[in-house]
């Protein structure tokens, strides 16, 4: 008993020293301050140009008058005048004496944390004689910060924000751990000092305050930790505080503050999850996260929309976290039991976040940072719902209409993000259209035209065609420049696209023909192995040695007809791109078209030195003939074709 009360009395020795000691700092950097601010000695004012008789009347001087001398600035004068490292160096000791009085405050509710926790072992104090200390502690600090208010103003925020942080431990120590007042109670007590913590903080327009406050209100369950799983009461005691940062967000645009908060909530959380966490906790958990992510996703907006305020990179940092944290906590807890819906889970996050976007948007139009970043989440929602939901090629045809879908809906409503959205969304698709659904498992069952292949590539390329006449379609409305260079991309993109998938079915046409023969000769080979050791019979050989040859040069056949079939393909569709070019009034098809003509005619020149002579006629008088027929159709009828289509 004897050490207890010992104890206590060099706490509060200590306290009323830091307290003490730290007014006086903060009394003699007011005075430096008020000394600083008085006027100096203005120097005289500059003299004008003399005139022509003042000049002259300068020559008459009166005797025993000497000429004045030209006032010299000494180091003194001029060290009063130019005190800027005066100033630097009061404000360093004014910042240190706050400090001082910060860790003064910090080290008593530590000290007070451990003087609970220590009589509640030892038995010294009853629990409700520590519960009403703690109580009357934190009321008096708060009652004589609010009184050293109008003299000093952080000194004041100090010692008020160590007392919110006293009532908070005292309170949920009475409901947790002491079990002196119900769970009702205990809220209605907390929400009470969140009240006056931000109550005093915005009248007072110091974040400092809540900040303090904030801080001694998430270490309150560290430090009085019993380590028994309390989730209820360490639940409901979150989301109280976190509701107390919600209504100082609504009123002052304090960003720290609501990180603090966000970054608290979350370490407490995860720390009851990686103990206690069971199966059975899913739905009352799954409601928590939903309510830390609601608070925090208003607390993130609501001064900028309601106020009218540009949000800030802080803010768009405390957005983005909110949304991950709530995706990943709910996959991480959903996942196990509800994996065959997470995809649409995604896709309600997706829904739920262009709501409030739209919301953001009716009421601060102006805020174009923040009206650009919250589509921008639901977008990458919506296209994390594809692989989550859906597996293999569905996951790419999924992604090619996402991005149809958004940039046809940001050329309705003019929105240059949106399409900026769907542009990566349609790259993201061809990136795996490209990475994983190329492949080809079984060649020998492949049905050329007829495959997944074939009918993904043609949805991308319908979609760059349609991405580059969205562009074409809103000439005039600004950046005609950037609107025709983007849909030039696109029409190029769409020729390609349309190019490889032609020249890869007529590959995999002719390599499933080569295979035929592999397995026809694998299979006719097997034939000329005896039936005692395995070795080639002697009559055999020379038969061996002719169907080997055989089908290589049925192997060579066939890989020139591909080759001719290529040039010619290619060379009818630089056709059709010249004659669309004509009729449809459009430069680029035509410049494609001849551009294409001139690469058939590099390939064809190529290729007639690997072919045989009855394809390398063929390839030769094919292209010849095509690309005479083009070319005299623009000698001769340029300006007709149109009338002939």
């Amino acid at each position: 008993m004897y050490y207890g009360g010992f104890s206590l009395f060099w706490v509060i020795v200590f306290a009323v020293a830091v307290i003490y000691l730290n007014g006086k700092i903060n009394r003699l950097a007011s005075r430096l301050d008020k000394a600083e601010k008085k006027e100096p000695v203005r120097p005289s004012a500059p003299a004008t140009a003399p005139s022509l008789a003042d000049i002259a009347s300068s020559f008459s001087v009166e005797s025993g008058t000497a000429p004045t001398a030209p006032a010299v600035v000494g180091p003194l004068e001029k060290a009063l005048t130019t005190d800027d490292a005066f100033k630097t160096k009061v404000d360093g000791e004014e910042k240190g004496g706050q400090w001082l009085g910060k860790i003064g405050v910090a080290a008593i509710v530590l000290g007070a944390s451990f003087f609970l926790r220590w009589a509640f072992d030892n038995n010294l104090i009853g629990p409700m004689g520590r519960v009403m200390l703690g109580v009357i502690g934190g009321m008096t600090f708060v009652v004589i910060g609010q009184f050293l208010r109008k003299k000093y103003l952080v000194y004041s925020d100090i010692v008020t924000g160590g007392g919110i942080a006293i009532l908070y431990l005292s309170i949920f120590a009475a409901f947790a751990f002491y079990h002196f007042i119900g769970q009702e109670i205990a809220m209605v007590l907390m929400f009470f000092v969140t009240t006056l913590s931000v109550t005093l903080s915005v009248i007072g327009g110091t974040q400092q305050l809540a900040v303090l406050g904030i801080i001694g209100g998430f270490l309150t369950p560290v430090l009085v930790s019993t380590g028994e799983n309390n989730f209820g009461g360490l639940m409901s005691y979150l989301v109280v505080l976190d509701i107390g940062i919600l209504i100082v967000a609504i009123f002052k645009k304090w960003t720290r503050l609501n990180l603090l908060g966000f970054i608290g909530t979350v370490l407490l959380s995860f720390g009851w999850f990686a103990n206690f966490y069971a199966a059975k906790d899913l739905p009352k958990v799954f409601l928590v996260l939903t309510l830390f992510f609601v608070i925090y996703l208003i607390a993130g907006i609501v001064h900028n929309v309601l106020w009218k305020k540009q949000s800030k990179g802080e803010d768009l940092f405390l957005i983005t976290c909110t949304a991950a944290f709530y995706a990943l906590g709910s996959y991480t807890i959903l996942n196990p039991d509800y994996h065959s819906v997470m995809g649409f889970f995604m896709f309600f996050l997706s829904v739920f976040y262009f709501a409030i976007a739209y919301v953001a948007y009716r009421m601060n139009p102006e805020d174009k940072t923040l009206n650009l970043y919250l589509p921008g989440i639901a977008i990458v929602f919506l296209t994390l719902a594809m692989p989550i939901q859906f597996s293999g090629k569905w996951i790419t045809l999924a992604w090619l209409i996402e991005a149809a879908l958004l940039i046809g809906a940001g050329s309705l409503v003019r929105r240059h993000s949106m399409n900026v959205f769907g542009l990566i969304v349609f790259g993201i698709g061809l990136i795996r259209l490209f990475m994983f659904d190329m492949y080809i498992p079984d060649i020998s069952t492949y049905l050329p035209v007829f495959n997944s292949r074939f009918f993904l590539t043609l949805v991308a390329i319908i979609v760059a065609y349609f991405t580059g006449f969205m562009f074409l379609q809103h000439l005039g409305d600004g950046d005609d420049k950037g609107r025709k260079e983007g849909a030039i991309a696109f029409f190029v993109i769409a020729n390609l696209l349309s190019l490889f998938i032609l020249t890869s079915e007529i590959n995999a046409h002719y390599a499933k023909s080569i295979q035929n023969e592999q397995k026809r000769f694998g299979i006719e080979r097997t034939g000329f192995y005896d039936n005692g050791g395995g070795e080639l019979s002697e009559r055999t050989q020379n038969e061996f040695r002719q169907k080997e040859d055989a089908f290589y040069k049925a192997q060579r056949s066939t890989q020139n007809r591909r080759n001719t079939v290529v040039s010619i393909a290619w060379a009818f569709y630089a056709v059709a791109l010249t004659a669309v070019g004509f009729g449809a009034k459009r430069r680029l098809m035509r410049l494609l078209g001849l551009a294409l003509f001139f690469i058939t005619a590099f390939k064809v020149l190529i290729d007639v030195w690997a072919l045989g002579e009855v394809y390398r006629i063929i390839s030769s008088i094919s292209f010849g003939v095509i690309a005479l027929l083009v070319s005299f159709v623009y000698a001769k009828w340029r300006h007709r074709l149109q009338e002939v289509l």
